[in-house]
């Protein structure tokens, strides 16, 4: 092969490899999107079904709890007021079917939340959270 020919050959490649890191930051971009409006949802919805696994592990603030004991926290609290206010989100992916979400929330329970999510059978679940509550 020729030099010119080489170079043709590494100047396609790049572009070809280029064009699958753009393609896949898009895709990425509109998922921490997607990821980030479910996050708002589940804040404002009234217990976890639909948006947690119910193999899900979660810690809070009474301790190592599952999906039977999130709903039951969910009901106890009932209907809330006001609205879910949230900042700060960030969103890690640690593969195309895995991804880390932090944020903080405001109002009457200020905490910060680590959600794991975890996409199954073609809809995102968190699979693992954990929320501390934050100091005033």
């Amino acid at each position: 092969m020729s030099i010119k020919q080489s170079v043709k050959q590494s100047i396609k490649q790049s572009v070809i490899l280029l064009s699958a890191v753009l393609a896949a930051s898009v895709v990425m971009a509109d998922t921490t999107d997607d990821l980030i409006a479910l996050d708002k949802q589940w804040g404002e919805a009234s217990g976890p079904a639909g948006f947690v696994s119910e193999d899900v592990v979660a810690i809070g603030p009474a301790g190592i709890v599952g999906f039977s004991e999130m709903v039951a926290e969910a009901a106890a609290a009932g209907d809330m007021e006001e609205a879910y206010t949230v900042s700060g989100y960030r969103v890690e992916f640690l593969s195309d079917d895995i991804a880390v979400m932090v944020h903080a929330a405001a109002g009457s329970d200020p905490h910060s939340s680590l959600h794991v999510f975890q996409k199954q059978n073609n809809a995102w679940l968190v699979v693992a959270t954990a929320s501390s509550p934050i100091g005033e």
